[in-house]
């Protein structure tokens, strides 16, 4: 497994200005960011403005006024950051080399980046969002994956699949299927070669990546990816006690970073669980203490998860902090019943797939701030102990969806253009 820590020297040039018009006001709301949070002393004081104003905007009203029921969580918090980046797209997502359009293949909404000068490769890449199923968009990631075409200056199709709990599993899934599918069709209409297709999702996106990248493989369709890049991927929901897990709730509790109870809650509602349900609510508390895993599945789960004692042993935060003891296990029968099957679905659940051979080439990203970590290092490992070719790399002071603030930071833009280099390496391969 190849392991990476090299920063490309691209450097943004926005974020002063914004941190200067907001300073004022975001100093109400400053709570000291953790030691190790971000790298750059610009980028620290950059993230003294965001943390707070996404914590005021988005996080405490959510929990305040809407903890009763779920799907207003979903609602607000949708409601919020799809403003948010309506505010921010038109200063940074413009850019007169690439071609943007929004079409529909097989039904389903796409967003088509197209470079005007010739490009650089005659591949591409198929990017899915993130948001734990239930959030995001094409306008909400489309500065991303406006910057992606340019890096890359290749076609980038960025695919709009329907969002839980309004639609629950599989219809995310296979919509964005039904994408890929119409573009490996109509590749040569665009200039692409299909045998020359990257695959890349972030968070939830990163699941529904390292799905379809499976089906793909056990359905022998042609042609094959030419790689899978995994960016903060949300791959189980079989431990909510790793070490990633208790550091956030040592230090990171009531930060507006992705939350246990979030990727709990989002999980449960995209399974087709209505959170809604008051009893199905009181559930959550259960599941994050790891009441929710059977005596049946116990056994399978250790298997898979069984490079836990490394990360237990070797990533563990010694150089932050101390991290408590795993707390005991608070079983739940109607936890356990709800979601015996879900545990050991792979296409929930990728990281429950007993056989990863022969897939694709992948890159896995990890941040330490990032409650996914864990099984991020748990997949890229267990790539690499089937024979798949793998790039890990683990950012040590970056966060949960720190590729969303790309232009903001300076970590999130070399993030990106790490990425960039192994996807246009990977195309030329």
């Amino acid at each position: 497994m190849e392991v990476s820590s090299n920063y490309p020297t691209d450097v943004s040039k926005t974020t002063l200005g914004s941190a200067m018009l907001n300073g004022i006001w975001g100093s109400k709301w400053y709570r000291p960011l953790p030691k190790g949070f971000t790298k750059h002393p610009i980028d620290r004081a950059v993230m003294h403005v965001i943390e707070p104003t996404l914590r005021l905007a988005y996080y405490w009203p959510s929990r305040r006024f809407f903890n009763n029921k779920a799907s207003n969580m979903v609602w607000w918090t949708r409601m919020v950051l799809n403003n948010l980046s309506r505010i921010h797209r038109p200063v940074f997502s413009y850019d007169p080399h690439i071609h943007a359009t929004t079409q529909e293949w097989n039904g389903v909404p796409v967003r088509l980046y197209q470079p005007k000068r010739k490009p650089s490769t005659n591949g591409a890449v198929v990017f899915i969002h993130g948001g734990g199923f239930a959030l995001g968009s094409v306008d909400m990631y489309d500065s991303l994956t406006r910057r992606i075409a340019k890096l890359l200056n290749s076609v980038v199709i960025s695919i709009e699949y329907r969002l839980s709990p309004e639609a629950k599993f599989p219809a995310g899934l296979h919509d964005c299927e039904a994408a890929i599918e119409y573009f490996l069709d109509h590749a040569a209409e665009y200039g692409v070669d299909p045998a020359r297709i990257i695959l890349m999702g972030d968070s939830a996106g990163g699941n529904l990546t390292a799905v379809i990248t499976h089906r793909r493989k056990l359905s022998n369709k042609e042609p094959s990816l030419k790689g899978q890049v995994l960016i903060y991927p949300l791959l189980h929901m079989a431990d909510f006690q790793s070490p990633s897990y208790r550091y956030y709730h040592k230090n990171l509790e009531g930060y507006a970073l992705v939350d246990p109870e979030s990727v709990a809650l989002y999980y449960l509602f995209y399974a087709g669980i209505n959170m809604d349900d008051e009893e199905n609510r009181a559930l959550l508390p259960y599941v994050l203490r790891n009441g929710h895993i059977s005596e049946k599945n116990d056994k399978v789960i250790g298997e898979l998860l069984k490079h836990r004692a490394e990360i237990e042993s070797s990533l563990n935060y010694s150089s932050l902090c101390e991290l408590p003891d795993r707390p005991e296990v608070t079983p739940s029968a109607k936890a356990r019943q709800l979601l015996d099957d879900v545990l050991t679905n792979p296409e929930i659940c990728p990281l429950a797939r007993d056989d990863l051979a022969d897939l694709p080439p992948a890159l896995v990203i990890t941040c330490d701030f990032d409650v996914l970590r864990d099984e991020g290092i748990l997949y890229a490992k267990r790539l690499e102990e089937a024979g798949v070719p793998v790039t890990f790399v683990n950012y040590e002071n970056g966060f949960h969806a720190m590729l969303n603030f790309h232009v903001e930071l300076f970590e999130a833009s070399r993030s990106l253009q790490e990425i960039v280099n192994w996807s246009r390496d990977r195309i030329l391969a």
